[in-house]
């Protein structure tokens, strides 16, 4: 059985990694959600800003907030990988990967549903063949059940072109979780930080905004993301594209430390305690390249003991017309 997509915008994706009973043993899911108008909310309202004559910071960040707010990761398969180290009271560590393939099943506008997830290796030790193909077979009927199971959902109406006003994203920031503990979301560092200090840059030959963050004195944080008030860091915004392309983030040295070009200096010594990174597809989209909560370097900040990292590869396109399922192995590197 073949697999073939049509196009299909729009989706919001959480991504989730659960602890299980065992204290290393890890699940991870993929929950999505397609967006039921064209133009983002956060959109509507939103226009260009110039960057030439002095930069009106606050004008970029809501611009930058929109160009992330879109959901199209729901038109695209991808290679996920998602490397966990514990480390335990005594500093021993414990390091666990697994590399999986995620499916996303056709979803109508206002619908949810969770990514198909086919595991071809752990800790680097590829599936074997027998498994593998077993576990296809699997993937592929639980797919064509989530598309059996959408089709019969009540879309809520999307807005028209016409109606719609505003601007378009230009690409999608995950939401990184690990259940219980903490959550890595690019949304909440622009509502909630003050950004300082830019400068330019050249990073793969496309200039780029770089500015120093620190949280807002007066900013309000969910129970999973306080540890942000606790950091200082950088975020890279494309010039063109107005786009976060990367956050980097380590607790502030002091409390009492008051300038963040310093606290950052000093910071890139250490790793990071949180860590985003997009890339730019061929057709113009930016999607997410690798996302790391750091708990093992800083368990005081996020009150766990693990650092966990996933990382995204094989962007592949596809269409929403099933004829036959069939689960091709991703390329080797």
């Amino acid at each position: 059985m073949a697999l073939n997509r049509k196009f299909s915008p729009g989706i919001l994706v959480l991504l989730m990694i659960l602890p299980a009973i065992p204290a290393l043993a890890q699940s991870t899911e993929v929950e999505i959600g397609k967006q039921a108008g064209r133009i983002p909310k956060i959109c509507q309202s939103v226009v260009p800003t110039s960057i030439e004559d002095g930069i009106d910071i606050l004008a970029l960040l809501k611009e930058a907030d929109c160009k992330g707010a879109g959901d199209m990761m729901t038109e695209y398969s991808y290679v996920m990988n998602s490397f966990i180290r514990s480390r335990d009271k005594k500093g021993q560590t414990k390091d666990d990967s697994t590399t999986y393939e995620v499916f996303i099943p056709t979803l109508k506008g206002g619908t949810r549903a969770g990514g198909i997830l086919l595991v071809t290796s752990r800790n680097g030790v590829p599936v074997p063949a027998d498994e593998l193909e077993k576990a296809r077979k699997e993937a592929g009927e639980r797919l064509e059940k989530a598309e059996a199971k959408n089709s019969r959902e009540t879309p809520i109406l999307r807005e028209s072109d016409t109606a719609a006003k505003g601007m378009l994203p230009v690409g999608m920031y995950a939401n990184f979780s690990i259940k219980g503990s903490a959550t890595l979301a690019i949304h909440t560092f622009l509502k909630t930080c003050v950004l300082t200090r830019g400068r330019r840059e050249q990073h793969n030959g496309r200039e780029t905004l770089v500015f120093n963050f620190a949280p807002s004195p007066d900013a309000q944080f969910d129970e999973s993301e306080k540890y942000i008030a606790q950091l200082t860091g950088e975020i890279w915004i494309d010039s063109t594209d107005r786009i976060v392309t990367r956050l980097v983030g380590w607790p502030a040295q002091t409390a009492n430390d008051t300038n963040p070009a310093e606290q950052t200096l000093a910071s890139t010594e250490r790793p990071p305690a949180v860590y985003v990174e997009m890339m730019r597809l061929p057709e113009g989209i930016w999607l997410p390249r690798a996302m790391r909560i750091n708990a093992a370097d800083y368990p005081k900040l996020f009150q766990i003991r693990r650092d966990s990292i996933s990382t995204f590869s094989n962007y592949i396109r596809f269409s929403t017309e099933i004829k036959d399922i069939k689960i091709n192995p991703p390329e080797k590197p």
